[in-house]
């Protein structure tokens, strides 16, 4: 029969030492786990360091509570109860030194940065209980060396706590924006307090102004800034343009595109939202790290080992001496040891942000559904909220690969402020289809393939796209490098559209999706090979008949099913090839351009995508982003006189129409009919 009564003494006496120990393993956790944010780490062990974050300061708090709880229940009649409480009041500073977590974990969503303000509040609560609580629980009869000890301690956990609503006030979207000001010319040089709070960087941006005049200076970091927050380059360079011609010029040839440079930008981007990259470059922060906070840290351990400890609990002894050395190498060398792991991870090859590219086959995961033997094991995991991928990661051997070729499509761009919707239009303009292209895109020739780019909404096309080129590629496997691009961008568009879909285009509709895949595994229900003629005919064969009998058509397969055919129809299979990855490449890059920079920077702190390596070309590339689109107007393209043809009757008519009525109103129907036609 178990003793409850015992185990309930012996859980009053550890339960202490249990939490602040818990506490102090969180936080070494913690700085070992969260360097890797920045790597393509699976997501079940991003999972853990979520659990981790989300738990060291709940638990951290609840030590605090337990601490001063126990306290106040003890009688000062019990010398040993009084020295036992003594002793452990001096871990309260501790817990606010973990209360102030690490620099490497500062926000886990870009959503945290907007809450600096709650951590403030919790600031100032916190630390006023703990310091009301350690007066009036610290016995006067101690060993004044410990109390010494707990006032240095007490120092370092309201610096620690102080860092990290200064670094999410630095890192909300407010601040990103408002760095668009470095664009404005000369920047002032800081002075008296405002030095010690800014950047290493901008104070000597502000002394080489001053020497070379107002020319904007724009580090790495501050590009990365601009970027982020959502400002149109275009319009940046015209800004600069309007005040020195020289400048803009200058700023705009470092923006050049480069793939060392992009990964160097994207963990910049992490730093800066995630991290307290954004405040450690400042002299106020390096004193304190440098200087400060290691003398207290050490003079406080001195202090403890000096003290008069006789008369308490040895374990409460050692458990003391474990937290100030452990936390000191925490706070002291905590910087070295991430950097250290950065190291490592570089040798190790591991991939960083966006340098993955994870694919979502519909064709396959259906199959696995109908499969009898495996099927009610997706469908029930699928219940319980299981995703593909949780536990790996998909698409390292494609990632060089794609990346290469996508930027090799980019660069090759020559005009700045490039539209890159015009891969949706058959005109001259477009840019991702050449003259050979577009020879076979015509109506006359293939009817599916034009409706599919120029009349379908954009996640219709997705869907219809990925699985006409899925149904090519099972009847002929890729063996090219191109083919295997095409396909793996193929499967990420519909991975991005399944997990996704809100950086695939603004209101991109998931359902469509789920139901395309709930008709397929009507189709293909029974036992049948993943590849293979077989598939494909069984699939045409089914999507047609259900079309002649007009019962619940499929109307996108079927559409899928058309547009396969017109592809196997070109008879030249490069001019084939190409197109499929022309159009792959269109899709992959307008989705990229017409996402947000938010969203990108989101995706960061949840893994990242290779849509955001893409954007982040087409931004330092000079091509036309969302920003642009919405900021800048339209190019006004140059009129060119022309002799009236019989095609041009409809046009005449309408002019001499509108002549006749207000001016104002038959512009504006114009302007309205241009906009409905595009």
């Amino acid at each position: 029969m178990i003793d409850i009564w015992s185990a309930v003494r012996w859980w009053d006496e550890w339960q202490m030492r249990i939490l602040v120990l818990a506490s102090l393993c969180f936080q070494w956790f913690l700085l070992l786990a969260a360097p890797m944010r920045k790597y393509t780490i699976p997501k079940w062990f991003r999972f853990c360091i979520w659990v981790a974050y989300m738990s060291c300061d709940a638990l951290a708090i609840y030590a605090l509570a337990t601490l001063f709880n126990r306290h106040a229940k003890a009688t000062s009649s019990c010398d040993y109860g009084a020295k036992a409480s003594s002793l452990e009041v001096l871990w309260a500073p501790l817990l606010l030194i973990y209360l102030g977590g690490r620099e490497e974990i500062t926000a886990y969503t870009i959503e945290d940065n907007e809450l600096w303000t709650r951590h403030t509040m919790t600031l100032v609560s916190q630390v006023t209980v703990a310091l009301y609580s350690f007066y009036k629980s610290w016995p006067s009869s101690s060993d004044r060396k410990l109390l010494f000890s707990a006032v240095l301690l007490f120092i370092v956990g309201v610096i620690s706590f102080c860092e990290k609503p200064w670094s999410l006030r630095r890192a909300s979207i407010n601040r990103l924006v408002a760095m668009s000001s470095l664009m404005q010319g000369e920047r002032k040089k800081p002075s008296g307090l405002d030095w010690w709070f800014t950047e290493l960087d901008d104070s000597y941006k502000c002394w080489k102004n001053k020497r070379e005049g107002t020319t904007p200076i724009l580090s790495q970091g501050d590009k990365v800034h601009l970027i982020l927050s959502d400002l149109s380059l275009y319009a940046a360079e015209r800004t600069l343009e309007s005040q020195k011609r020289e400048a803009g010029q200058q700023v705009l040839e470092t923006l050049n595109p480069d793939r060392k440079k992009l990964k160097v930008s994207l963990r910049q981007a992490f730093g800066i939202i995630y991290t307290r990259a954004n405040v450690i470059s400042t002299p106020a922060y390096l004193a304190c790290h440098m200087l400060l906070v290691p003398s207290l840290h050490i003079a406080a351990i001195i202090l403890f080992a000096t003290s008069q400890k006789h008369g308490y609990n040895r374990t409460d002894v050692k458990t003391t001496y474990v937290l100030l050395c452990f936390t000191a190498v925490l706070d002291v060398f905590g910087l070295l040891i991430s950097e250290l792991l950065y190291w490592l991870l570089y040798k190790g090859n591991v991939r960083a942000l966006c340098e993955n590219i994870p694919g979502y086959n519909l064709i396959d995961w259906v199959l696995r559904i109908v499969n009898p033997k495996t099927g009610w094991l997706l469908k029930c995991a699928k219940l319980i909220g299981y995703k593909e991928g949780y536990f790996g990661q998909e698409g390292h051997n494609t990632y060089g690969l794609v990346s290469q070729f996508v930027t090799a499509s980019l660069l090759s761009v020559s005009d700045k402020n490039t539209d890159l919707a015009s891969y949706r239009s058959l005109a001259e303009d477009n840019w991702i289809l050449g003259s050979s292209e577009l020879k076979v895109c015509t109506p006359e020739k293939a009817h599916q393939l034009c409706k599919s780019l120029t009349e379908s909404p954009f996640d219709e096309s997705v869907i219809v796209w990925h699985i006409a080129t899925d149904l090519y590629f099972r009847s002929k496997p890729p063996k090219s490098i191109r083919e295997v691009c095409t396909e793996a961008i193929s499967n990420y568009m519909v991975h991005l559209l399944k997990f996704r879909p809100e950086m695939l285009m603004t209101g991109s509709r998931q359902h469509l999706l789920t139901e395309t895949m709930q008709r397929m595994e009507g189709i293909l229900k029974g036992k049948i090979s993943r590849r293979g003629a077989s598939l494909v005919d069984k699939i045409k064969k089914k999507v047609r008949r259900r079309a002649e009998d007009k019962k619940s058509p499929y109307s996108l397969i079927n559409d899928a099913c058309k547009l396969a055919d017109e592809l196997m129809g070109i008879e030249e299979d490069e001019t084939r090839l190409e197109l499929m990855y022309r159009v792959w490449v269109g899709m992959l890059c307008y989705s990229a351009s017409m996402c947000r920079g938010y969203l990108h920077a989101k995706s960061l702190g949840e893994g990242g995508e290779f849509l955001s390596y893409v954007w982040l070309v087409i931004s330092l590339k000079g091509a036309k982003t969302l920003a642009d689109k919405l900021q800048m107007p339209e190019p006004k393209k140059n009129a060119k006189t022309k002799k009236p043809e019989d095609g041009d009757k409809k046009k005449k008519d309408e002019s001499e129409a509108g002549s006749s009525i207000n001016p104002e109103i038959y512009e504006t129907d114009l302007l309205l009919r241009q906009w409905l036609s595009t």
